[in-house]
Order: C-alpha cells, then sequence, then structure tokens
C-alpha cells in the first residue's frame, strides 16, 4: 500500500513538472499583466491648480476658527460629551491642515519642476484633504446638534378651510348623524 502511494507521488510529480516547464521551442509563456494605462494629463494649469491649494487651505483655517469657537461655547455650557467631540473633530481638522501644508509645498515643487504627472498626484491629495476636513466640518456640527442642511428661517403658512372663523376658539365640529345599521338576515335556518 505504501508503495502504491509513493508510485502515485512520483507520477504526479512527473505530470506537474512537466506542465510547468517551458515550451520546447523557447522561453516560458509571459504571465498576463495589467492593461496598459493611459497616463493621465492635467485639465487645469499648475498655476490654477496651486490657486485652488490655497483656497482650500483658507476654508480649512476658516473651519478650525468655527470649530474653536463652538469648542469654547461646549466649556461655558460645561457640556463635556459636546466639548470631547469637537475638541477630537478640531485635532483632525488640523491635521489635515498640516498635510494640506506638506502637499501644497509638493504641489508647488512638482510645478517648479514641470512634472505634470506628479503635481496632478500632489492636487489630487489637496482636493482629498479638503473633502475629509468639509465632512469633518459637518460632523462637528453634528457633534453640536446644528443642522447641516440649513436654507434659512421656517415660515409657516396656515390655511383656513371657507366656513370657519379665523380666531382659535372655535366650537367643536358638530357630531355627525347616528346611523341605523340592521342586522343581515341569517346565513342558515339553525341557529
Amino acid at each position: 500500500m505504501a508503495r502504491a502511494i509513493s508510485v502515485t507521488g512520483l507520477v504526479l510529480l512527473a505530470t506537474s513538472a512537466s506542465w510547468a516547464a517551458p515550451p520546447a521551442g523557447g522561453a516560458p509563456p509571459a504571465a498576463p499583466g495589467p492593461p496598459p494605462v493611459a497616463p493621465q494629463t492635467p485639465t487645469i494649469s499648475g498655476a490654477e491648480m496651486l490657486a485652488q491649494g490655497r483656497e482650500y487651505r483658507g476654508q480649512i483655517e476658516a473651519i478650525v476658527l468655527q470649530i474653536q469657537t463652538q469648542v469654547q461655547q461646549a466649556k461655558s455650557d460645561k457640556d463635556v460629551i459636546r466639548l470631547n467631540c469637537l475638541l477630537d473633530k478640531l485635532t483632525q481638522v488640523k491635521v489635515n491642515g498640516n498635510m494640506m501644508d506638506q502637499a501644497l509645498q509638493a504641489l508647488q515643487d512638482m510645478i517648479s519642476r514641470r512634472d505634470e504627472g506628479a503635481a496632478l498626484h500632489e492636487y489630487t491629495r489637496v482636493t482629498i484633504i479638503n473633502q475629509k476636513v468639509q465632512v469633518l466640518r459637518t460632523e462637528a456640527d453634528a457633534c453640536v446638534g446644528a443642522e447641516t442642511n440649513y436654507v434659512g428661517p421656517t415660515r409657516v403658512f396656515i390655511e383656513v378651510p371657507p366656513g370657519l372663523q379665523d380666531d382659535v376658539d372655535q366650537p367643536p365640529p358638530a357630531e355627525p348623524p347616528a346611523s341605523v345599521v340592521e342586522r343581515p338576515p341569517p346565513g342558515s335556518p339553525y341557529q
């Protein structure tokens, strides 16, 4: 029995080795690689990328000031839960602000070297950091309980149906007349 197992093992080893061996005519077949990627070209100039990045950096500074104001309000209200939430968001925004500074410096270096691919990469980093900070601002507003989709003050319109008085103290509506319901006939002569 042991001999049959060892013979089977040798046969399997020999067939797998023959499959792995290169064809008789030359080199082994090439493994399929990833499809070729077309190089990306920026749709805006380097100066526009840099200007947009600096605008994003200004927005981050405004968000830091907004969250710091909310932190001060939470401290004055002695709301520890809201304060912890806001301090967490403030720390994350500041870290992303530092990352933005590094990305803007790298973007400026790539633009001065005229390396379009690397400049586009750094501009993409700048854009992603800005998006993260915008999400953090929304989360900070949620810590405070502020609505993020505020569009203006609420206006209430009251429509009074015809025939009703405009004052608040109106008599209750009249009761509908009671209708008499007759019992249906029996379905079976046996009750």
